[in-house]
């Protein structure tokens, strides 16, 4: 969990950016402590799009003047980010500040798109339900050897080493 206060004065940009407790959980897919840096949000290496929602859901508790919950799910570099985020703006007409809190439920690699006709995403999805190669292979009159080569090749496309990432994609 990342507790974040922002100092929104300034222009969105030049907004001041301080964590008062970082995201702890180590992952190899991202550094998460570069992207856990104080200081200005413009230096902070963060992507467009996850600039653009932190100063929009700031501005809109700030506006509307209470609490605002919402979701994460930014990609930043090849991970995926996912989870939720509540933003508390101050209360007092000055509006000086915010405070975010965000939980992050999950970091998975990016999967590059990958040409799936029906069987594979019929394959995916039986996996997403938790069925073995076996069950999918006598539901889908396969054998369960020919499942299992269909995920490798599906994996292989998606250049992944994990079966996760292609749980996860959006099909």
């Amino acid at each position: 969990m990342a507790l974040v206060v922002l100092h929104t004065e300034k222009a969105p940009i030049d907004w001041h950016v301080e964590f008062i407790r970082q995201y702890g959980i180590p992952t190899g897919l991202i550094d998460v402590g570069v992207l856990q840096k104080t200081g200005r949000l413009c230096d902070v290496p963060l992507s467009a799009l996850l600039w653009q929602r932190m100063i929009e859901g700031c501005q809109k508790a700030i506006s509307d003047g209470r609490p605002i919950t919402g979701k994460i799910d930014v990609v930043i570099e090849d991970a995926r980010i996912m989870g939720d985020v509540i933003i508390l703006p101050d209360p007092t007409p000055k509006r000086a500040w915010c405070v975010t809190l965000g939980e992050v439920h999950s970091i998975s690699v990016v999967a590059h798109d990958v040409r799936m006709d029906d069987i594979d995403l019929s394959i995916v999805q039986l996996l997403r339900e938790g069925l073995s190669a076996r069950k999918i292979g006598e539901l889908l009159e396969l054998s369960p050897r020919t499942i299992e080569h269909r995920i490798e090749k599906m994996k292989a496309r998606a250049a992944v080493e994990t079966l996760f990432p292609l749980l996860i994609m959006r099909t």
